[in-house]
């Protein structure tokens, strides 16, 4: 989204007085639609061409109908300025184009990556945490997008159902004390079988504890976090918004309706159940990463972006 005016208008100070340097730049690439904005303001001062990964559009999914309207205006206005959208799903490219954002070649499928799963140990406190039951992960900025208050809901049916298991949610942002709060009403602030704490990178450290990650966003492209869990080995119980389906297939995980925390519940309380299909799950995950989502792969599918729209500048 789009930060306080103030805060673009000191990150913009920012950005120009680097453009203004010594240093001589060919190219922008500008991640998210706030640095979007204020990388092509700059290209109508003789700033760089600028390649733009939105990362999801502010017009997509979110329910502040007001701010999509303004933010599909904006996406429009500023598409003349962009030299090469990156878009990291199909989801996103199809919408971009749909909607008028751009001329379609100049849209550009970069699906996102991430590492291979780190040689790292698990943390501390999950490890602490983790018990003799199944471990349910949701790690994730606590912010509304994210939508953690449906799995907070979820919860009671879970735990009823499967008693000896946990579930450990892992993050920060604005909504940390309205999720505690809510936890607090639902009567699982004093639960053992519940963690809430702050998150220290790299996720492996949570996931390689974990024997399911769950996702309970109300709109996403194609969210680093899913892959990260691909990637380590951990079957997904997702929420099927955006271009999450392009991740997750019925062999590694299981999509449920956004927004429905008994559909939630019951998808995961029927994969916990079955750890021969988790298994399966877990193997099928570390091939998909591999075969489709490695940071070598998208490293060379974006520079070629980059080639391309500096060639196209000359």
């Amino acid at each position: 989204g789009y930060g306080p005016l103030r805060e673009d208008l000191a990150a913009w100070r920012g950005f120009y007085s680097v453009l203004r340097g010594a240093r001589r730049f060919d190219l922008v690439h500008a991640h998210s639609p706030q640095a979007g904005v204020l990388a092509r303001i700059a290209r109508l001062t003789g700033a760089p061409p600028v390649v733009y990964t939105p990362h999801c559009f502010t017009f997509l999914g979110n329910p502040a109908r007001v701010r999509s309207h303004v933010g599909l205006i904006i996406e429009r206005s500023l598409a003349p300025l962009t030299a090469a959208f990156i878009d990291v799903s199909e989801y996103e490219r199809n919408a971009g184009i749909e909607r008028g954002v751009g001329r379609p070649s100049r849209h550009h499928l970069v699906f996102n990556a991430s590492e291979a799963c780190p040689d790292v140990a698990v943390a501390p406190e999950i490890a602490a945490f983790r018990g003799d039951g199944p471990l349910l992960l949701l790690v994730a900025s606590l912010r509304a997008q994210k939508r953690v208050d449906v799995f907070l809901r979820a919860l009671p049916s879970v735990l009823h159902a499967v008693p000896s298991a946990r579930a450990a949610i892992i993050g920060n942002g604005p909504e940390s004390a309205s999720l505690r709060a809510l936890a607090a009403e639902l009567g699982l602030a004093h639960d053992e079988r519940l963690m809430m704490a702050p998150f220290h990178g790299p996720a492996a450290r949570y996931l390689k504890a974990a024997d399911v990650y769950v996702l309970s966003s109300g709109w996403e492209s194609l969210p680093i976090g899913v892959l990260e869990a691909l990637a380590c080995g951990v079957p997904q119980v997702v929420a099927n918004v955006g271009g999450v389906a392009e991740a997750i297939g019925s062999d590694t995980g299981v999509l449920v309706a956004p927004g429905d925390p008994e559909a939630l519940a019951a998808a995961i309380v029927e994969l916990i159940g079955d750890p021969e299909r988790r298994e399966r799950m877990s193997d099928a995950s570390r091939v998909r990463h591999a075969e489709r989502f490695s940071l070598d792969r998208m490293v060379r599918e974006t520079v070629a972006v980059y080639e391309s729209a500096i060639r196209a500048r000359r």
